[in-house]
């Protein structure tokens, strides 16, 4: 349904709102940092009453601690806790009662953050600085080289040596010193007189006491039951050359496909699927930031904390409709309870394709190509070999001028057009953040920039980002906070969809550019079609800008011990602003050899001016209330309830002109006619309703249930809500009783879980692949159109689509069985997943007859998938000598089938009652698709293609007659044997589609024949296809981790891998032999190496009958060679080295002189290497060519200060 707006009217309303929001949220933002750095000290914040009469001190700070979030440090034999105290003080601030309590005493306190050191005077040290050495040591005694050694709220500190030991002078006696280590629990030691201090560091239990985000939570991961990944996305981001976030995730988590399909700045976000394919409409997971729906490359990847992937129903369906596909959950950065740090993150990076398909650049070469493929049909050569040998003496002399002045490599140019396109460019990315916090406010600010400028000159693109977390304690029970944050892109306009295209149809023989003019055709038989690619890309001037901004406010009440109420509002806008108007000189073209116009400048009167205008709005109101509490130190519950509505609106308009007065001066005002103009609006909203509970008996057995109930706009009334439960059970064998003497297992878990998920997602795949959301499905709708009346053109209403009152959710039911293990003291991990997964009702829009005119067919809960599959994780950590490493892999296999849809496929031959027999098929009525169908018990998408044909290398029968299982072992006719052969099969009567008969331009030597699968004695027809087993989507996704570290080295390597899918690749310009055009390029690939015989002169040297790529041909409707076929099917797996990083980290001693608490550099190196097999431009971008992936070698830095 659509609904038109005027233009300027609706942009100006929109812009304001837009400005008001961002000025509330900004005065809210305002506000809350004012607060938090108008608190004057850590001591001034809590207010405490407490009365005591002749209590120990021990069980009063005890008191203290439990009123307050201070903890005290002391040492028994210096502060006697035992002696005691009375007290009788009201709403004091904590220094108040501090200086009360210890007043005519010896002790002595000190705050630091909420650490509260107490020392004694009387020991006369307290002022006092030593020096203080140790040693620290691994739980194995094992020194520890490269442990910081700091003292605590400042700067100062160490890093021990190869033997672990360190020295630091100057310490404050009642200081506390920090000694952290990667993979080892941080340890806080009291200096308290000690000149020495020796430390063991216990190495953290991964994966037993980490924490893990998960819907409208967190949970330790020890308690889970559901199939989740985690990534912990901040120690990836600050040492990788990142663009966007979603491709980053490759090879990260088992189960989950990462799939860049273009490199081209601002579009390169990846396609991200979890557990396969699942439905035929759309797949993408469900993103949520911060507990809210949002954007995943709308963030900036310095921002995030860590993400989490929930792949089962079990953890997924506390969001219900949504989570069909997975969902991602993003975690960002917060304000920590350390002192107030400013962090620079700094990466420059050189950018580069990761790869080419290289085009032959010589003209002579090409033009001696384009002769051969007029000869290979019997047609007259097009380029004169006068032609070919002035273009040859003048690469002789290159820089020799001509008699108009010209230089040679201008008037008979050789141009590489991939030289000319693609260009190594520096990318920059710079992030500052400041983090702190009081004792009641924690906040995190940071600001984002990154210059992009792409591989193709005027396609860069410019980014901006902010954000703002901030949260404050009003009191004990209130807490306050905002996550805001907001970005800005403006992406260059340069035309690469039409340099796409036209780089296979131009040829080396056009100059791109000379004194500021664009080439034209210099060969006199060149076509006057030939295109000028560089000037294609700066075909038009203008901008393109998207505004984002995303604010939560939000506040959590503690009602009472264990139950809390969380109330969350978020606000998101986008706004883009486009304008695309012509650039007329892009459109002259200089014939430089001699100075004359091939083709003119554009003439302002056609000139057009084109403006586009988007922008959507949403808000989500939540209400969460949590309950949390132990039963006789045994039975741990957690419970939530929640209420969520979310709301929105989207709106675009867009019109062209054309006739502008002045090139220059592009605003509407400035054109004359109107070509065209249009707007739309939709929108959508849903309700929900959701539970859950976790139940656990000492950790050991453990259960969840979920719960949610959702209504969508996109239904009628009668089927608007869906119910979706699920539950899920966790047994932790490793803490039974009979496993307690165990030293091999220190996690042992079996957990399975069953559940329910939906999807509302209506709309349809467009042309270009990209999903089209519908939201008014079950309506009948209606659009314009035009008809004649009178003989005068009028425009009218029609009914568009059939309405669906009936139309329902997807459902997809997911059971899950899961195993988790530690063993060999932790340092192997294993987690092993099993799944199915049945999406049923799955939303899709069958064809429906021509009869029925225009209106679209019914949306309709039509199919059934069936996901099966199992997925492995497996690591290890160890050390050797004082190389401390780990290496991590995960595995995944998934499998889809088709179970319901259009019915069965049926084919075969059949006799009537006459006894005549045909062949016959049902497939148009059952599936649908053409070289990759939808049909029950197949692949989703899988493919439908012929056979070339595979004879046995024999020709004839011993009786004489053709043998028709002889012919070409490979389907190639080679050699005079093979075309002797396939004169006899025609003349048998068989038949080879679809060119039937024996003539050079027809079937030839270098031409494929097929496999007759029906055995109808006809070669290649329609009835010749099969579905192959195969599809696009891969069956095995796989990725590996591995760390190593030495001193102040480390060294990070990321891999991520595909196997199982096939792509079908058949393009032209690059590895189509029939798609020769004069004026159409020729790739390197071709050049090299296809099949070439000439039949007159079996002498002759460019003779190549061996060739797998048939012949050229000067005819690109000749489809002998190019039928949809397994020819063209490549296995599209492979291995990529997504990342290699090199870091150092300087000494605290070295960084300090800066000022600088930590300092860091590091060599990064994305997409660095691939290994494949697919001869085409890059196996995860598919089968066509697009802008490159980009490979960067990039140098960094981590500063905080």
């Amino acid at each position: 349904m659509k609904k038109n707006h005027p233009s300027m009217t609706w942009y100006c309303y929109a812009l304001k709102k837009t400005f008001f929001i961002m000025r509330i949220t900004l005065m809210v933002l305002l506000l809350c940092i004012m607060q938090s750095f108008a608190l004057k000290s850590y001591t001034q914040d809590a207010r405490i009453s407490l009365s005591v009469k002749e209590m120990k001190l021990e069980d009063i700070l005890l008191q203290i601690e439990n009123k307050t979030m201070y903890r005290f440090a002391y040492n028994k034999s210096e502060v006697n806790v035992d002696k005691s105290y009375s007290l009788n003080i009201n709403d004091a601030e904590i220094d108040q009662l501090l200086d009360q309590m210890f007043s005519h005493t010896s002790i002595k306190y000190k705050i630091i953050d909420r650490q509260i050191i107490l020392t004694n005077s009387d020991t006369g040290t307290n002022q006092q600085q030593k020096s203080v050495s140790g040693k620290v040591s691994d739980s194995q005694g094992n020194s520890l080289p490269g442990v910081s050694v700091v003292i605590k709220g400042t700067t100062i500190g160490t890093i021990t040596d190869v033997d672990g030991k360190f020295s630091l002078p100057k310490v404050p006696e009642n200081s506390l010193l920090q000694f952290s280590f990667v993979g080892m629990k941080m340890q806080e030691v009291i200096v308290s007189g000690k000149t020495e201090i020796n430390v063991i560091l216990r190495e953290e239990t991964i994966g037993l006491e980490e924490v893990v985000a998960v819907g409208y939570g967190v949970q330790k991961k020890v308690n889970m039951t559901g199939a989740v990944s985690s990534v912990k996305f901040d120690e990836i981001a600050s040492n990788r050359p990142l663009t966007t976030v979603s491709s980053a995730l490759a090879g990260l988590s088992s189960g989950v496909t990462v799939k860049q399909s273009v490199g081209k700045p601002g579009s390169e976000g990846a396609t991200i699927r979890i557990r396969g394919i699942g439905t035929l409409n759309n797949n993408d997971p469900l993103v949520i930031i911060d507990g809210m729906e949002g954007v995943l490359d709308a963030v900036n990847p310095q921002d995030i904390e860590s993400v989490s992937i929930l792949k089962d129903a079990a953890s997924a369906s506390i969001y219900g409709s949504r989570a069909a596909n997975g969902v991602i959950l993003v975690t960002t950065k917060k304000g920590d309870k350390k002192r107030l740090s400013v962090s620079y993150n700094g990466i420059f990076s050189i950018a580069e394709p990761t790869n080419i398909l290289d085009l032959v650049s010589d003209y002579p070469t090409y033009m001696k190509l384009i002769n051969q493929s007029a000869r290979n049909i019997g047609t007259a050569e097009n380029f004169a070999a006068s032609t070919i040998e002035a273009w040859e003496a003048a690469n002789k002399n290159p820089n020799a001028l001509n008699s108009n002045g010209v230089p040679n490599y201008v008037a008979f140019p050789n141009t590489d057009w991939n030289d000319v396109i693609y260009k190594k460019n520096l990318v920059q990315d710079h992030t500052v953040s400041v983090n702190g916090a009081t004792s009641n406010a924690r906040f995190l600010l940071s600001a984002g920039y990154m210059d992009n400028p792409g591989l193709v000159d005027y396609t860069g693109m410019k980014r901006y980002s902010l954000r703002s977390n901030v949260e404050i304690d009003i009191n004990k029970w209130l807490t306050v906070g905002t996550r805001t944050y907001g970005s800005m892109s403006e992406t260059e306009l340069g035309d690469y969809k039409t340099v796409l295209t036209y780089m296979y149809s131009t040829t080396p023989g056009v100059y791109p550019e000379y004194n500021g003019k664009y080439g034209y055709a210099e060969a006199t038989e060149e076509s006057a079609q030939a295109n000028n690619v560089w000037a294609q890309l700066h075909g038009v001037n203008g901008y393109n800008r998207t505004t984002r901004i995303n604010s939560t406010l939000y506040s959590k009440v503690k009602i009472l011990k264990g139950l809390s109420w969380d109330l969350n509002f978020n606000y998101a806008r986008r706004f883009d602003e486009y304008n695309s108007h012509s650039n007329p000189e892009a459109a002259e073209r200089i014939k430089f050899s001699n100075g004359t116009v091939g083709q003119p400048a554009t003439s302002t009167s056609l000139l057009t001016t084109y403006y586009k205008t988007y922008f959507n709005y949403n808000y989500t109101l939540e209400n969460l209330l949590h309950y949390e509490t132990t039963l006789a130190e045994k039975h741990n519950i957690k419970a939530l309830v929640g209420y969520n509505e979310t709301y929105y609106d989207e709106t675009s308009q867009n019109a062209t002109k054309q006739g502008l007065i002045d090139e220059n001066v592009y605003v509407f005002d400035a054109a004359t006619n109107m070509l065209s103009i249009g707007g739309s609006e939709g929108d959508w909203a849903l309700r929900s309703w959701f539970g859950r509970l976790n139940y656990d008996y000492k950790q050991r057995y453990l259960f969840e249930a979920n719960l949610r109930y959702d209504g969508s706009s996109r239904f009628d009334s009668d089927t608007r809500f869906g119910v979706f439960p699920s539950f899920a059970a966790g047994w932790r064998i490793s803490e039974e009783e009979f496993m307690k003497n165990s030293n091999f297992f220190q996690n042992l878990k079996l957990r399975a879980s069953w559940g329910k998920l939906g999807n509302n997602s209506t709309g349809y795949y467009n042309s270009s692949g990209e999903w089209v959301v519908t939201n008014y499905d079950y309506q009948s709708l209606y659009s314009t159109t035009n008809y004649s009346f009178n003989g005068v053109q009028n425009t009218g209403l029609y009914s568009a689509k059939v309405a669906n009152k009936k139309l329902k959710w997807e459902t997809t039911t997911v059971t899950n069985v899961g195993l988790e293990a530690s063993i060999l003291n932790n340092r192997l991990t294993i987690e092993a997943e099993a799944y199915n997964k049945v999406t049923d009702g799955i939303l899709t829009t069958p064809p429906i007859y021509l009869t029925m005119g225009l209106i679209s067919a019914p949306t309709l809960n039509t199919a059934k998938v069936t996901n099966n599959g199992f997925e492995l994780n497996l690591g290890w950590k160890d050390k050797i000598g004082q190389v401390r490493y780990s290496i991590s892999g995960s595995f995944g296999y998934n499998k889809n089938k088709v179970t319901s849809y259009k019915g069965k496929l049926k084919e075969g031959w059949n006799t009537d009652a006459a006894g005549s027999k045909s062949y016959t098929s049902n497939i148009g009525d059952v599936s649908s698709g053409s070289n990759t169908r939808i049909v029950e018990d197949h692949i989703i998408n899988e493919y439908y293609l012929m056979d070339v044909y595979s004879g046995t290398g024999k020709y004839y029968n011993t009786d004489g007659t053709v043998n028709i299982k002889g012919g070409p072992k490979d389907g190639m006719i080679r050699t005079p044997e093979d075309m002797d052969w396939l004169k006899s099969m025609i003349a048998a009567g068989y038949q080879f589609m679809p060119n039937l008969t024996v003539v050079k331009n027809k079937i030839w030597y270098g031409d494929y024949i097929y496999a007759d699968i029906n055995g109808d004695g006809i070669y290649g027809n329609s009835y010749d296809k099969k579905f192959t087993n195969v599809s696009g989507s891969p069956k095995i996704v796989f990725g590996s981790q591995m760390n190593f570290s030495w001193k102040n080295f480390d060294l990070d390597l990321i891999w991520s891998g595909q196997a199982g899918a096939k792509i079908y690749w058949l393009e032209s310009g690059y590895n189509n032999p029939t798609a020769l055009r004069v004026g159409w390029a020729v790739s390197k690939m071709l050049a090299k190496d296809h099949y070439y015989y000439n039949d007159t002169d079996t002498s002759d040297p460019l003779n190549n009958i061996t060739s797998k790529t048939p012949r050229l041909k000067l005819n690109e409707s000749d489809g002998q060679n190019t039928q949809a076929s397994t020819r063209w099917l490549y296995n599209a797996s492979y291995l990529r080295l997504k990342n290699l990083t090199l870091g150092y980290n300087f000494s605290q001693r070295i960084a300090s002189k800066i000022h600088a608490e930590k300092l860091r550099i590091y060599f990064s190196a994305e997409n660095l290497l691939t290994i494949t097999s697919f001869p085409g431009l890059d196996p995860e971008m598919g089968g066509n060519t697009n802008y490159p992936l980009i490979r960067q070698i990039a140098i960094g830095t981590n500063i905080t200060f």
